[in-house]
């Protein structure tokens, strides 16, 4: 019980030695509402709550081929002190192709969110959004694709 204990604090101490370098800029790194949103995240999480934490929010596959299939891949985390469940994930657009686990993530675990993005009848800059869904305390998360697709040869 008592490594928990020793644990959970060390997570509550990391999270809010962070908010406290975010949020000593005056402004200039951020708007008062996401300030705002960081506190009220370190407030939930000490409260029990799950935190999802992506290491990248954006994958940019390069240039590709018309027609051609890719995949990326994004790595979560659950940094809260509860169990994460994401209860959803929507992608903008049909040729986009998500691919998640539906077990809990149990605090400290980490995960992967698998993106396949298909080019067929597709050309020119691509850009779309995936939208995660959670219980976590930000509860939605946007990630971002982009390719540049070129006729096929």
């Amino acid at each position: 019980m008592r490594m928990i204990d020793l644990k959970l604090l060390a997570q509550l101490s990391m999270l809010s030695g962070l908010i406290l370098v975010l949020c000593s800029c005056n402004g200039q790194n951020g708007s008062q509402e996401e300030r705002g949103s960081i506190q009220e995240a370190n407030t939930q999480v000490a409260q029990g709550e799950s935190l999802m934490n992506f290491d990248t929010l954006v994958h940019d596959f390069g240039t590709i081929i018309e027609g051609e299939r890719v995949v990326c891949y994004f790595d979560y985390k659950n940094e809260g002190v509860g169990d994460l469940l994401i209860t959803g994930v929507d992608a903008t657009c049909g040729c986009t192709t998500p691919s998640w686990s539906r077990e809990p993530l149990k605090p400290g675990e980490q995960e992967t969110l698998e993106i396949v993005f298909d080019a067929s009848g597709r050309s020119g800059e691509q850009r779309k959004l995936i939208t995660v869904r959670s219980n976590a305390s930000n509860q939605v998360v946007q990630l971002t694709i982009r390719a540049k697709v070129n006729n096929s040869v």
